[in-house]
């Protein structure tokens, strides 16, 4: 599906899933819009995989009390230098539709995530994407805990999967704040992803699980926060044609806008 056509189908989708008489007395049209920018240095680095970006934005596109249907485009690029010093190799994009609903200090979010893979200035021969139908739970984490930060859990099911073959993920995430001093905070992440697959040819595994940890500085604002950080990534299928698991640390820039507290994670395709 082209990327109009799933806009189109996904902002209709939503509309239509709301609640009876949310369209009444209350209700509220885009009612908020955050921007999400990370740019990270590889450690190794080599021709494939040198430096990492990520840009896209959050859209809560219709409100009415405790529901929210939102939207969330993101895209990465993989940069390199397989034949000029400093050049894309890879870009890869998600587009996230769903639902938001408050649940006490928390909010589940009944979600469909599609991501696009694809290896840049190269013919598409191979179809690389997948979709996952899902639930997620997100929350800042107890008030007695008197700690600023979040966890997230999701599971989804694939609708679609080409070339990767997934069956399922399962997901983990949360950041905390060890140190803090006003609106700046010494932080700690961690993201853990779990998939289930079946074995190809080019992707010969049943099953993998990525993961991130995360040490940083972060500025906390009322809309937005910003990050210089050092990560550790264990990440499969790293490569868009065949399996690849590589191993790498990061070096890198975080700001991203949020109306309220959660993981600052980036998510991996």
């Amino acid at each position: 599906m082209n990327l109009p056509k799933f806009l189109a189908v996904s902002v209709m989708g939503l509309l239509a899933a709301f609640p009876a008489g949310a369209f009444g007395e209350g209700f509220k049209f885009l009612p908020y819009m955050g921007p999400q920018i990370e740019a990270s240095r590889y450690s190794p680095a080599n021709e494939e995989f040198a430096w990492v970006g990520w840009i896209g934005a959050t859209f809560d596109l219709v409100e009415k009390g405790k529901w929210s249907g939102y939207f969330n485009p993101d895209v990465e690029t993989i940069l390199g230098h397989r034949v000029r010093s400093f050049e894309a190799v890879q870009v890869n994009y998600s587009l996230e539709v769903g639902l938001h609903r408050d649940v006490g200090r928390g909010r589940m979010s009944p979600f469909f995530h599609h991501v696009s893979r694809h290896v840049q200035d190269r013919n598409k021969l191979q179809v690389v994407d997948w979709n996952f139908l899902g639930v997620r739970y997100d929350s800042p984490w107890p008030a007695s805990w008197s700690r600023r930060g979040a966890f997230s859990s999701s599971f989804g099911v694939a609708t679609l999967a080409s070339a990767v073959e997934y069956k399922w993920e399962a997901r983990a995430s949360g950041d905390i704040d060890l140190l803090r001093k006003g609106n700046r905070a010494l932080f700690l992440l961690a993201d853990v992803r779990h998939v289930g697959a079946a074995a190809t040819a080019d992707f010969p595994r049943n099953q993998l699980t990525d993961f991130r940890a995360e040490l940083g500085f972060r500025h906390w604002q009322e809309t937005s926060q910003s990050a210089l950080f050092l990560a550790y990534e264990h990440r499969n299928d790293a490569l868009v044609p065949r399996a690849l698991v590589t191993d790498r640390a990061l070096f890198g820039l975080r700001i991203r806008g949020q109306r309220r507290p959660s993981p600052a994670i980036v998510p991996l395709p």
